[in-house]
């Protein structure tokens, strides 16, 4: 038949459609295939930003360089689920913690390990330091094959953090030894003590390497991290050090007079924090000699700082006081420039040390001060303290 509108027949007519078809389909195919090349070009294109963030943040944080904010994520968990644990007679001097284990050792010369993987915070065994004299420090390698010891025998003592046995005993020091602490990811151990010197030491080789001399009073505060660096505090010669171990050189910082800064720790391998007698915390930047930020009053009347704890590569640090009845959480300004006080844990007793990492916080508290026996607070009980906390992006992750 002839199709009058068209002048066609109707068989030209059904094949034009059909072929009209065909068309249509190939275009769609086609188009199909471009906007799929398309969005394989966008995909490629934010995953090459992805991975380009990442390694920009992985070579920033191994250079001790990243600033991650977490003041507004960091989450303390119900203070009621905190756990407390007695594991010392005498007063818990000092913690350190890894990613599977918690160290603690008092005033009885006592060293107890705590597992992380079983029963969060489960005694795992208790040994004495050799002398069986009061130990004041204890540091942990980052692998959690080393610990390391010291305190009133002026020993430092290395040992198997697997099995708990001595490996090498060192006796360099002539004084109480007051601080220990390896360099992340090394198993260079660094030790201060009452001699005012610092020491190193090759715990894979086991040998005594040098002596960092400059402090003029006790050395009592140690700490270290990416780099092959340790910052120390001389508690009365007001003075914070950066020690370059490789360039051998330091950089000499100033506290403020009549002071006696008790203890420091590294937020990065540009910013520190100290907290000091005269109840003080400050934050210190690598090219200031002077203070930064500080906040007076940190802990209350007639207390002061005696344990002071930074997470890394944050702006976000703990500290305890001697008497003041809390531990506080602390976030550093963006600049810098100020602080503020984001949280205070009520706790009893004196907060002799402290560890943190993204999911606890450890704290040594006792009756007594590490240092001496000034007073003693019968309402407080010698414990190790576990506090839960979340950085919140990371629990949703």
């Amino acid at each position: 038949g002839i199709n009058a509108e068209y002048g066609v027949s109707e068989t030209e007519s059904i094949e034009e459609t059909a072929a009209g078809k065909r068309l249509r389909l190939a275009k769609q195919y086609l188009n199909k295939l471009e906007n799929q090349e398309a969005r394989d070009e966008n995909d490629a294109a934010a995953n090459r930003e992805i991975i380009a963030h990442r390694l920009q943040q992985d070579v920033l944080a191994e250079r001790g360089r990243l600033e991650e904010r977490i003041s507004k994520r960091l989450c303390i968990l119900d203070t009621s689920r905190s756990q407390l644990r007695r594991g010392h007679r005498l007063s818990p001097t000092c913690v350190t913690l890894t990613d599977t284990h918690i160290y603690s050792a008092s005033k009885d010369g006592a060293i107890t390990k705590w597992s992380l993987v079983e029963g969060g915070g489960r005694k795992v065994c208790t040994v004495r330091h050799p002398s069986g004299k009061a130990v004041f420090a204890v540091a942990a390698s980052t692998d959690n094959t080393l610990l390391a010891s010291g305190g009133e025998d002026k020993k430092v003592v290395v040992w198997d953090a697997v099995t708990m046995t001595t490996l090498k005993t060192f006796h360099k020091h002539r004084d109480v030894i007051t601080c220990l602490v390896f360099r992340t990811n090394s198993h260079l151990l660094f030790s201060g003590a009452r001699d005012r010197t610092i020491n190193l030491w090759n715990c894979d080789e086991m040998v005594y390497i040098e002596s960092l001399y400059g402090h003029q009073d006790h050395v009592t505060s140690l700490d270290s991290f990416l780099q092959e660096r340790v910052v120390s505090v001389g508690g009365r010669d007001r003075s914070l050090r950066l020690w370059k171990v490789a360039e051998e050189s330091q950089l000499v910082f100033n506290g403020h007079k009549n002071t006696v800064i008790d203890c420091v720790s590294m937020l990065n391998e540009e910013h520190f924090v100290t907290g000091s007698q005269d109840n003080v915390v400050a934050v210190w930047h690598l090219k200031k000699k002077k203070p930064v930020a500080s906040h007076r009053n940190a802990h209350g009347p007639g207390s002061w700082v005696c344990s002071i704890a930074a997470f890394r590569n944050t702006e976000c640090f703990v500290s305890g006081g001697s008497s003041g009845g809390f531990i506080k959480v602390w976030a550093c300004a963006e600049n810098y420039l100020s602080l503020s006080c984001l949280r205070e844990i009520p706790m009893v007793g004196t907060v002799n040390s402290l560890a943190v990492n993204r999911g606890l916080i450890v704290a040594g508290v006792g009756q007594e001060h590490k240092w001496g026996r000034w007073w003693s607070d019968k309402k407080a009980r010698n414990r190790i303290v576990l506090i839960p906390i979340c950085v919140e992006d990371e629990v949703d992750r």
